[in-house]
């Protein structure tokens, strides 16, 4: 038999790197390692560095993969920014430059720089889409119209009357400009915070307040603290701003979420009944009596909602943006944790096997997030005394009315898509949501109280969650494109009629919420009638023009010496407190004035004696009227060893 010769090719290996490509690969990542630095501080220099943020978010949008559209993309990428912010303001803290641009840009642009290396992707965004527009739309059309009686108050007394509304402002600017100036979170360095920010703030929650004076340092361009009526309008843009992103996370959740239900008509609809609803509803108390961190907090657990019910398709960008949103409410508001770390477990358990494809990754963020997110939750409890404080506060009477509407018609929808993995999810999740709420009011209902403060902060929750599933409702509508009988819709009068509809809807619901005269299904008992927070916002009604002005002429009298705390006494109950509190806020002095104004009685004559004996040094009474020198004179006169550390002057 004839033997065959078989000739055997040894398989080729890599094919060789063209010769100097090593060389230019390594030039070129040497000139993007400079240009990370030497653009923030071109930038610094020129006053331009309130632009380096958004340069990083369209960064960290390139290098990102998932989500259909551009707003998709940017969305995710603030949503990693935000726990990296979070999270990265411990190295803040810790490191000799603060809040400086030019190194929080150099260094994150060096870790951009860094995992565009290791994975070789290259920037890339998805092109913009039309849809993009109605969340981004409504989120500004929102922001404009909590903002206008800031805009039209004009002055700093104007502003002041509206920020005066809610007392809490005053904590968050002194926690804003304490962070500017200690140059990180405040409970690294409470000796250094303790004359600018009050004691319970040190170990409050800061994740908004560290974004927003990270953001203010670049967009000064500038460490150097700010006067008052500049630090106060800055502070007021970055509430409104929460307050937008707040409105922005909810439309573009309930839009994700309701997914190829939604043809633009649909969208249109479902995105403006959204917004009414967030207007007309007690969310818009959140700008009324400034609870920004709020605002923050509940917009990432909103996200986190949307996308563990309709995950990315990208397993590493799941696992990434989820975890930084842990991060971020446990930094921002960590009350929502609970139903936080229940939407996380039931993802991870559904979604296990597609997890196992990135064991690493997953395991890293799994360790950081479980590290970081509840760290300043377990400083708190340890340091205050937060436990109490859920129990203190006013009545919370909702109108449970609006809450049975909105639960009625969202189930209608999950009935009809209870079949669909998407839906099935978000009904865990609403459920979540409201065995919260259910679990505190049985907490108080246990201590024998009306249901306190806190409550209400879980109704907020459970009613952005019914918002986001308010998609549900297209499922009872035939699929897009196609009327009742199957046939295929065509020409532009169907089409016309189609927008005709979702406009009829969108001012359906604006009235239903109340928007034109604040009598809708959320108002609001106010003095002898009722309505809604921004129908009483925009009025007018809720401001308080007579401390402001107080204010105002107080800080415009000289300084008082170093080491003296400034106190306005005034005959009307609470307005010495009030406008006392906006004083040392402004003068950057609230937590060395933090004695003379908490836990005291808020009347006169008594709250002036025991202001005297909370403040063992100097003090200056400013009196509004002559009826306040009085009370003071009168203490005096009853103690003269007080003279010598106590005076009296009156406001011009």
């Amino acid at each position: 038999m004839q033997s065959q010769l078989t000739t055997v090719v040894a398989p080729a290996g890599p094919p060789e790197p063209p010769p100097g490509r090593p060389a230019r690969h390594a030039r070129r990542l040497v000139g993007w390692l400079a240009a990370a630095w030497v653009v923030p501080l071109l930038a610094y220099a020129a006053g331009l560095a309130g632009l380096l943020p958004l340069v990083l978010l369209g960064l960290t949008a390139g290098l990102l993969r998932g989500g259909r559209t551009l707003l998709d993309r940017l969305v995710l990428a603030g949503a990693l920014l935000a726990g990296a912010t979070c999270a990265a303001g411990l190295l803040f803290s810790a490191w000799p430059w603060g809040l400086h641009p030019v190194p929080v840009a150099g260094t994150a642009s060096t870790v951009l720089l860094g995992i565009a290396a290791a994975t070789g992707r290259r920037l890339r965004l998805p092109r913009p889409a039309a849809a993009d527009l109605l969340p981004v739309g409504a989120a500004l059309l929102a922001a404009a119209a909590m903002a206008w009686p800031y805009l039209r108050a004009g002055d700093l007394a104007g502003r002041l009357a509206y920020a005066m509304t809610g007392e809490d402002n005053s904590r968050h600017l002194a926690t804003v400009e304490g962070i500017r100036a200690v140059g990180g979170y405040l409970f690294t360095d409470p000796q250094a915070a303790a004359r600018i920010a009050p004691e319970g703030m040190v170990w409050y929650p800061q994740g908004f307040h560290l974004t927003a004076a990270l953001l203010d340092t670049f967009l000064r361009s500038s460490t150097a603290p700010a006067g008052p009526a500049d630090a106060l309008g800055h502070y007021l843009g970055w509430s409104v701003g929460a307050w937008g992103l707040l409105v922005l996370a909810v439309t573009w959740a309930a839009n994700r979420l309701a997914g190829p239900q939604l043809d633009p008509p649909r969208a249109l609809a479902l995105t403006g009944a959204v917004t009414a609803a967030c207007l007309g509803s007690e969310l818009a108390r959140f700008v009324v009596y400034g609870y920004p961190g709020e605002s923050l907090g509940l917009a990432a657990t909103v996200l986190l909602v949307a996308l563990t019910c309709r995950p990315v398709a990208r397993a590493g960008t799941q696992v990434a943006v989820v975890g930084a949103l842990c991060v971020t409410v446990g930094f921002a508001y960590l009350m929502f944790l609970p139903v936080v770390a229940a939407l996380a477990a039931a993802w991870l358990v559904r979604d296990r096997r597609r997890l196992r494809r990135r064991p690493r990754l997953l395991a890293v963020v799994a360790l950081v997030a479980a590290a970081l997110t509840p760290l300043p939750a377990v400083a708190g409890l340890l340091r205050t005394d937060q436990v109490d404080n859920v129990a203190t506060g006013g009545g919370v009477f909702p109108r449970y009315d609006a809450f049975l509407a909105l639960a009625g018609l969202v189930g209608a929808g999950l009935v009809a898509g209870r079949r669909l993995p998407a839906w099935r999810r978000y009904a865990g999740a609403l459920a979540a949501a409201g065995v919260f709420a259910a679990g505190f009011l049985l907490y108080f209902r246990a201590l024998g109280t009306d249901p306190r403060y806190y409550y209400g902060k879980t109704l907020h929750l459970l009613l952005a969650v019914l918002l986001v599933g308010a998609g549900a409702l297209a499922l009872l509508l035939p699929p897009p494109g196609r009327p009742a009988s199957g046939r295929r819709t065509g020409g532009g009068r169907r089409a016309g009629a189609r927008w005709a509809v979702a406009a009829a809807v969108v001012l359906a619901c604006a009235g239903a919420a109340g928007l034109p005269r604040g009598t809708g299904i959320f108002a609001q008992p106010f003095g002898d009638g009722s309505s809604t927070w921004a129908a009483a916002w925009w009025s007018g009604s809720l401001a308080r023009p007579g401390p402001a002005a107080l204010t105002v002429r107080a800080l415009a009298r000289p300084p008082a010496a170093p080491g003296t705390v400034t106190v306005v006494v005034s005959d009307r109950r609470r307005e010495g407190y009030l406008v006392t509190l906006f004083v040392s806020t402004l003068q950057g002095t609230a937590g060395a004035s933090g004695p003379a104004v908490y836990r005291l009685p808020l009347g006169e004559p008594a709250r002036s004696a025991a202001v005297v004996a909370a403040v063992p040094g100097p003090i200056r009474f400013l009196a509004v009227d002559a009826a306040a020198a009085r009370t003071v004179e009168d203490l005096l006169a009853a103690r003269p060893e007080l003279r010598a550390r106590v005076s009296v002057e009156r406001l011009p």
